[in-house]
């Protein structure tokens, strides 16, 4: 791919993707040149991708916060349920 500038470029086109281009033809920025749709088109940039909503990320540590606080709860009932088991005998 030849810039405006006059400098080349090269994109390499993954197997089993067509290209829809012919060579000499005149490619604006973000235009296909490839059918395969996970490739981009010609001079796409990569920005800032944002995974998750921040209230969710909240809303999961409240919900593994308080689900270790309750483990911790059971566990320490259960030690002294057996110390009260060991201490009447049975």
């Amino acid at each position: 791919i030849q810039k405006e500038d006059g400098s080349i470029f090269e994109q390499e086109v993954l197997p089993g993707a067509q290209i829809v281009v012919e060579a000499g033809e005149q490619v604006k920025k973000d235009d296909p040149i490839t059918t395969n749709p996970n490739v981009g088109g010609f001079g796409q940039a990569e920005k800032e991708v944002v995974l998750q909503d921040m209230n969710r990320v909240y809303a999961y540590c409240a919900i593994s916060f308080s689900i270790f606080l309750s483990q911790l709860s059971f566990v320490l009932k259960k030690k002294q349920f057996e110390k009260v088991q060991l201490a009447e005998g049975f």
